[in-house]
């Protein structure tokens, strides 16, 4: 623009003419032209960028809000169809699981409730006897001799008393190493863990595998003297084996129709038998709930009928259970096998320090007497006008995860419980616990029983007791070291 204005000014129109200078007016309002051109040129530039700049800003803000919306709504659909197909998938699982253990009645099958006369049949699994047989008075016991059975599925010893092992239908695989672990949540778990290989004997349909289960823990027995049970304890192994012969007996859930029964077991895995399971007297016939406790009557020697009752450490929530099946059985003495806490909970303290008042029962303190390895403490039992009389031993010598070193603390409190329930007003069970009422207790229920057998016939068959007892209550004398410790103090 300045080159023009000058030229247009001051070019001139005939060549060869002396130029004549512009007039200095002129000079100075050119000069202010080209500035204020310039500086109109330069404005309209720096304005033109900033708008661009805040243009592509507010552009940029835009499409990041845009884009954090687009990959939340994104994710947000994505984690819930990804739930809805692991539910899917689940429920599916679920049902498959549900109907493969579910084990439809053939049609036209019925179950007898007397056990078939011939032996053949009774191996074969045909008719088996009706789950609540086993225990019923018209039964012979379980001690009472047994006629040797022709059949290969079922041979019982013979009376010469020999050493030879009873084999079994039904074997299990010996749980190697679980006596180390026995007092802890994860051992009962894993003793448990043989429960698909273990069929009840008090299911719908009686499978042949399932009527020789029962058939052996009915007509098991072995009688061993003193000698041959000296001889047999320098021979742990055919021991081992043989308590590895003996069927568990462990109940399906299913077998229980109480709704919520789960909230009242110490273990999950551990169950009463239906047959034999003490039932609590409750105001309301539909409340099952109020009248459910983890324990069982336990045959005595000679099978004499709810000698004991085998059941669970008392928790939380069933202290109240505990004592109410203590004053309906009439019980007067309650022996306690294990501490309150080894590693985990074993038991909850479910007596008072002086007096406590459980549900609609009254217990007083009246005496305390501790000895060396088991204390004893005089209970007065109060409910409404009657009052009992009941003594509670806690034996605390039992370590954990093992077998007491020597037999003779257990057996001097197995003769002064015996003594206590011989002198008793009340003739009602023996309540026997430890933590999941199937271990020491049962250990101590056989040595009980055994010793009763010694001393009267001079032999004791601790295979047919320990048929009897899970028979009752399903995983009586829980380990091998369990069935070897209880021969050694016999």
């Amino acid at each position: 623009e300045e080159e023009n204005g000058v030229e247009l000014l001051v070019s001139s129109d005939r060549p060869g003419r002396s130029e004549p200078h512009p007039p200095e007016e002129v000079i100075q309002a050119l000069n202010v032209g080209v500035l204020h051109g310039h500086l109109g040129h330069l404005g309209t530039t720096d304005i033109s960028t900033q708008k661009n700049v805040l243009q592509d800003e507010q552009g940029d803000h835009l499409w990041n809000l845009e884009g954090f919306y687009a990959l939340a709504l994104f994710f947000t659909i994505f984690i819930i169809i990804t739930t809805c197909l692991m539910v899917l998938y689940r429920r599916k699982e679920k049902v498959q699981r549900s109907d493969a253990t579910v084990k439809a009645p053939p049609p036209g099958h019925s179950l007898s409730h007397a056990a078939p006369a011939d032996p053949a049949q009774r191996s074969k699994g045909t008719k088996a006897p009706s789950p609540g047989s086993m225990v019923q008075a018209e039964l012979p016991p379980a001690l009472a001799p047994v006629p040797v059975h022709t059949d290969s599925s079922v041979a019982i010893a013979t009376t010469n008393h020999d050493l030879k092992l009873c084999p079994s239908p039904f074997r299990m695989k010996p749980a190697a190493g679980l006596q180390e672990r026995r007092g802890s949540n994860v051992s009962l778990v894993l003793d448990m863990s043989a429960l698909g290989s273990v069929e009840p004997m008090t299911v719908a349909v009686v499978t042949p595998r399932e009527a020789a289960a029962r058939e052996y823990l009915l007509s098991a027995n072995r009688p061993l003297t003193r000698q041959q049970l000296h001889d047999l304890l320098s021979n742990t192994h055919k021991l081992q084996a043989e308590f590895a012969e003996i069927p568990m007996n462990f109940i399906d859930p299913k077998e229980l129709d109480i709704p919520n029964h789960g909230a009242k077991n110490r273990y999950r895995t551990i169950l009463p038998n239906p047959h034999s399971r003490v039932v609590l007297k409750s105001k309301s016939c539909n409340d099952l709930l109020s009248s459910y406790i983890n324990a069982n009557y336990i045959r005595g020697y000679h099978g004499d009928e709810r000698a004991f009752i085998a059941t669970q450490g008392p928790m939380v929530n069933t202290v109240n259970d505990f004592w109410q099946m203590a004053w309906q059985e009439e019980s007067p003495i309650i022996v306690m096998i294990t501490k309150l806490k080894e590693k985990n909970e074993k038991c909850v303290l479910y007596w008072p320090e002086k007096r406590g008042i459980y549900g609609k029962v009254e217990v007083l303190v009246s005496g305390l007497r501790e000895c060396e390895h088991y204390t004893t403490r005089s209970l007065t039992l109060k409910c409404g006008n009657q009052t009992r009389v009941l003594q509670h031993y806690w034996y605390t010598s039992w370590p954990d995860h093992k077998t007491p070193d020597s037999t003779l603390p257990l057996l001097q409190l197995m003769a002064e419980v015996e003594a206590d329930r011989r002198a008793a007003a009340a003739r009602g069970p023996v309540i026997v616990h430890c933590s999941a009422g199937i271990g020491r207790t049962g250990c101590f229920i056989a040595t009980t029983i055994g010793c009763q057998q010694l001393q009267a016939e001079g032999v004791v068959d601790m295979l047919s007791i320990t048929c009897q007892l899970r028979a009752d209550r399903g995983g009586m004398i829980q380990t091998g070291e369990q069935y070897e410790f209880v021969h050694h103090a016999l």
